[in-house]
């Protein structure tokens, strides 16, 4: 019993002593705690703010589920037409409400319209509202609400009649900068409407979760958020975690020193580590506080980022308990294993420090995890791409795990190689003395310099990626003066193969009173009506697959981007909608057609196009008479929209996966910049005894500062150059393997930032260099 109590009053010593020793042994003990911890927590406040804006992320998609009601994603939910509308009812024992979504464009802003009419008062509301809205009611969302007061009601807010009723609350809005509104109207009025559906229930299911049945009007399907999982855990949160691991070891080798001197004064191996592990868990669970203020203290203003194209709600950017738990207990415990394990030295013997010895070379075989992550996404390479997207996600995201970290454990091996070659073509003291403390201790070499290695290989790998995935974008928004052109199409065309299918619309011819209301339209140059025939086909080979429709020459002509009739034509065949050729058409003479004039008014319209000076209060004002005459919904054409538009809104997801790169890139570069001049700052620190002495003996300053930056330079280019040809090889698999083109290369840009990226980091090993003179003084070698 005795024995016991000694035990635990020894061990509750040991515990007070590495606090004591933590937080007020000296003031050189106080410095490196605070260090640390400030260190420390910018790489929690950093791992926090990744691990909250994925939790954004699902949960802002989770947000659209309810606009892609009355699709198959919504199986059972909704149903068109009277009859299925009451099987629904009766089904779930409520009364349905009729739903009809649509989107809607505002100077190149997307907007999301639901027109809603409730059949009871157990109808269901969408989310985010106190109640349906009735007839000549409306609620909107604050950035539409605002939108609307701020332009003329002729060009935006003319296009929801009725009055608001407030404000779409968050749980309806997929982000504060959404363009949402939802329109009462009368059932008798929007149940005969096209794509009118009668639901019971909302659809709940998000993009993420329905496959290929969605709607998808705005979010990420599976393979998008996938994508964006799998992009934030590769390439942020490695970078963030390797920071978090080098502002750890700040101060390693004094530790070493202050642990060795313990040692020898009778302090058993045992009662070292509970120091070590001690001292190491304090100042990691500082860090750990200052890092949940940090990133609390900036949720605000981080909420704002548009991380994946739209910004955040603050209250979305919110951590899970398991989060909290994982990191706040995960660090300080990681610290203090790995506080541990840097003490064998001390644990084999007191002068285990000081006695040092050359360790033995590292070997090749380090190389081995990135040759096989590079051979597992050549595999499929060879043998195809899975089918589904989680397949996919099994296939791309180990590969890439393994590369980086495949890095990770090569780059000492490179680094040692990189030493031998300098050794061999030195001529310098200050070469000589970096290749030397290189081929001692590559670890620690690669250690500072790992995150920007990292972050040069996603930077090309994104930067490359990009490039490629530019040259996919089919349509472009270069349409010349076709782009100054208002298209509403009435025909749903679809690629089958290598040919088109046309599904007629039936939409009438427009009214005496809206053709006025174009023409008063300040810069509406002419109105031309496309009319659809299926009997005719363009024989042209440019165009041959598309399917045809009659124009009337008169009205072309006042569109010269649409194209031209032949001399003395009445009428000519051309594509049913000129937006989905997606250029401009001056040079293009159409085929005369043998159409009567009768036979011409009689046929369905396929689109109807408004040509106009360019100038935006022209396109909108078009724009709102044509939404007015011709109302789209579930299933039907998009909005009227230029071709400039048209690009626009096609290329969306491609241009929110760019602003994901870029935040992504200018993310790890930054942390990279951080994992480099901390771990060159705690190189130095760690070395400021040799440093000194090296100056007593006549070392000049100058000398020093070339050692501190071969030391740095030399992994930091070795292993640039591999990580960068890495990325251009996994860059290529992967665009042949999912987006099947070949490789593009990165233009100008890609190559002056990743020189400028090198400067940069030089220049960060360069301002250390004000550090390195006031600690090898020669008082720190007589206090040492």
């Amino acid at each position: 019993m005795y024995c016991h109590g000694y035990e635990r009053s020894t061990g509750s010593t040991v515990i007070r002593l590495g606090l004591r020793l933590a937080v007020s042994s000296s003031r050189e003990a106080v410095s490196r705690l605070v260090v640390v911890a400030v260190a420390v927590g910018i790489g929690v406040g950093l791992l926090l703010t990744v691990i909250a804006a994925v939790n954004a992320v699902g949960v802002q998609n989770d947000r659209y589920a309810w606009l892609d009601t009355g699709t198959p994603a919504a199986s059972g939910s909704a149903a068109s037409g009277g009859a299925a509308a009451g099987g629904a009812t009766a089904a779930a024992g409520r009364a349905p409400s009729w739903l009809l979504f649509s989107t809607d464009l505002f100077r190149g802003q997307i907007i999301y319209r639901a027109d809603v009419a409730a059949t009871g008062p157990a109808s269901p509301v969408p989310p985010g509202l106190p109640r349906d809205p009735g007839p000549g009611q409306y609620y909107i969302s604050p950035a539409l609400a605002a939108l609307a007061r701020s332009a003329p009601a002729d060009e935006l807010a003319g296009r929801y009649p009725g009055r608001q009723a407030g404000l779409i609350g968050q749980a309806g809005l997929p982000s504060p900068d959404s363009l949402v509104i939802v329109v009462g109207r009368s059932a008798a009025q929007l149940s005969h409407l096209p794509g009118a559906a009668a639901a019971t229930r909302l659809n709940t299911t998000p993009p993420s979760g329905c496959g290929n049945a969605c709607q998808i009007r705005g979010g990420l399907g599976p393979s998008g958020i996938d994508f964006i999982l799998s992009a934030v855990g590769l390439a942020l949160l490695l970078p963030v975690l390797i920071f978090i691991g080098t502002a750890t070891r700040l101060s390693a080798a004094r530790r070493e020193q202050r642990f060795a001197a313990m040692r020898l004064v009778g302090a058993t191996p045992g009662q070292v580590s509970v120091i070590a592990a001690i001292e190491a868990a304090a100042a990691a669970a500082a860090g750990v506080a200052i890092g949940f203020g940090l990133f609390f203290v900036l949720r605000i203003p981080l909420a704002a980022i548009p991380f994946t194209g739209q910004s955040f709600f603050p209250a979305e950017l919110s951590l899970s308990l398991p989060d909290i738990l994982v990191v706040a207990l995960g660090v300080p415990a990681a610290s203090a294993v790995a506080a541990r394990l840097a003490l064998r030295r001390v644990n084999i013997s007191p002068l285990g420090v000081t006695r040092r010895v050359t360790p033995a070379p590292l070997r090749a075989r380090r190389v081995l995890p990135l040759l096989a992550g590079l051979a597992y996404l050549g595999f499929f390479v060879v043998r195809g791409e899975p089918a589904s997207p989680a397949a996919q996600v099994l296939v791309f995201v180990p590969a890439f795990a393994l590369i980086m970290t495949g890095l990770v454990i090569a780059g000492p091996w490179l680094t040692m190689a990189g030493a031998r070659i300098l050794a061999r073509r030195a001529s310098r003291p200050g070469a000589l003395i970096a290749a030397r403390r290189l081929a001692d201790d590559p670890r620690a070499a690669f250690r500072a310099v790992s995150g920007l290695v990292l972050a040069l290989f996603i930077f090309t790998v994104a930067a490359t990626l990009l490039a490629t995935q530019d040259t996919k974008q089919y349509w472009t928004a270069d349409g010349g003066a076709a782009n100054n052109v208002l298209v509403d199409q009435f025909s749903n065309i679809s690629v089958a193969g290598n040919g088109h299918q046309l599904a007629v619309g039936s939409a009438p011819a427009p009214s005496a009173a809206v053709l006025t209301r174009l023409r008063q339209v300040s810069g509406v140059q002419g109105i031309i009506e496309f009319r659809a025939d299926p009997g005719l086909t363009l024989t042209s080979p440019q165009f041959q697959g598309y399917p045809a429709a009659v124009v009337s020459c008169a009205q072309l002509a006042s569109a010269p981007g649409l194209g031209r009739c032949p001399a003395g034509a009445a009428a000519a065949k051309a594509p049913a909608s000129v937006s989905d050729l997606g250029g401009n058409m001056t040079g293009v003479t159409w085929a005369a057609a043998d159409v009567s004039v009768r036979r011409l008014d009689s046929l369905a319209l396929a689109s109807l196009e408004v040509a106009t000076n360019g100038s935006q209060p022209a396109i909108e004002q078009a724009r709102t008479i044509l939404e007015n005459a011709y109302p789209t919904g579930t299933g039907s054409p998009p909005p009227p929209e230029t071709i400039g538009e048209s690009s626009q809104v096609s290329n969306s997801a491609d241009n929110a996966y760019q602003q994901l790169a870029d935040v992504v890139i200018l993310t790890s570069l930054t942390v990279a910049g951080c994992t480099l001049a901390t771990g060159v700052a705690g190189g130095i620190a760690d070395r400021k005894r040799p440093f000194s002495l090296l100056r007593l003996t006549g070392a000049r300053l100058g000398l020093l500062r070339r050692v501190v930056v071969l030391e740095s330079a030399v992994p930091l280019l070795a292993v640039a150059a591999v990580a960068i040809g890495i990325g251009f090889g996994a860059a290529a698999m992967y665009a042949t393997l999912e987006m099947h083109l070949s490789l593009v290369a990165p233009g100008a840009a890609y190559f002056v930032l990743t020189a400028a990226g090198l400067v940069l980091a030089l220049a960060l090993i360069a301002a250390t260099f004000p550090l390195l003179r006031r600690i090898t003084g020669p008082e720190t070698a007589r206090s040492e």
